[in-house]
């Protein structure tokens, strides 16, 4: 086989790979950890891909989009959840 062949083959399977960017893995991404600036208080939770987006769980178990960032959503939603809530008041 010579180099040009070998180079061919490689090319034309790595045509049939499609680039990861092209579709949406859906599943399990890991945990994220948000800890409160006001308070000492400090939540996990579970990330995943979806179609829609990446999502937290919460602690009760309610999936919530990230919207960008799941650390902060997270944060917002639990440990820093009456803060917020008094500002939007």
């Amino acid at each position: 086989m010579t180099k040009f062949q070998a180079m061919a083959i490689i090319g034309f399977l790595a045509a049939l790979v499609p680039a990861q960017s092209s579709f949406a893995v859906e599943g399990n991404l890991g945990k994220v950890k948000a800890c409160s600036p006001i308070t000492d208080k400090c939540a996990t939770g579970a990330v995943r891909n979806t179609a829609y987006g990446q999502q937290v769980q919460l602690p009760g178990g309610k999936w919530v989009n990230c919207a960008g960032d799941c650390s902060r959503k997270l944060r917002k939603n639990t440990v820093d959840f009456w803060q917020y809530e008094m500002l939007q008041n």
